[in-house]
């Protein structure tokens, strides 16, 4: 299946534009989203069976994948600081000139805000199935009292999902050009919504009423 075949556009609302989506807006992360009022009763808390293979293998690597970008971002960001002050690659070179501080300065400024980018996507997802191991824990808990610490775990780590998955999409949108700002801000935007989603079950399940 081809990119122009998976990949659908949703343009809808004001936001931040990346990779052909729109993603929500700064003022996001100052609303919990578990705290929007719907219909009905929430989503059930287990694990989406709707999703693809693709997105089955995304989750496989996401520790993997988040000590990675982790690193390439403290690399690259400690040969920043190489190139700001002048410092000598190794201690057998000499001070490097200005263009070759300025050239590589800018690159590994660009890698590392790329893998912060990705670090906080994943770090997004994370926290999404912490809080869906809490909403589990909390619908399946007998009696309201015992299921509200695990609820209120799982909103918090909804909130916690919520703001990597906004430095992640701020950090994509500086990629929008290219599917790597795409895949990172839709990443971190689905792990958003699914956090919501457990976050909402939890609460459900204080109140005594099955997700």
């Amino acid at each position: 299946m081809s990119d122009a075949e998976h990949r659908e556009q949703h343009n809808h609302g004001s936001g931040t534009f990346v990779g052909g989506d729109v993603h929500g807006g700064l003022w996001q992360v100052f609303l919990p989203p578990y705290g929007k009022k719907t219909s009905g009763n929430p989503a059930p808390t287990k694990r989406r069976p709707e999703q693809d293979d693709d997105e089955e293998d995304d989750y496989e690597d996401r520790l993997e994948s988040l000590f990675g970008s982790a690193w390439i971002a403290a690399s690259a960001g400690l040969a920043v600081v190489y190139a700001v002050m002048g410092w000598p690659w190794t201690d057998h070179e000499p001070t490097p000139g200005i263009a070759a501080r300025i050239g590589v300065g800018l690159a590994a400024f660009y890698v590392c805000l790329a893998a912060a980018a990705a670090f906080f996507a994943r770090l997004a997802q994370v926290f999404e199935l912490w809080s869906e191991q809490c909403a589990i824990t909390a619908a399946q808990s007998r009696g309201r009292f015992v299921a509200r610490p695990p609820a209120s775990m799982s909103r918090a780590t909804a909130a916690s999902t919520a703001a990597a998955a906004l430095a992640a999409e701020l950090l994509a949108s500086l990629f929008g050009w290219s599917s790597f700002g795409g895949e990172v801000a839709q990443r971190a935007h689905l792990a958003r919504l699914n956090a919501a989603t457990n976050a909402k079950s939890a609460c459900a399940a204080t109140k005594g009423r099955k997700a």
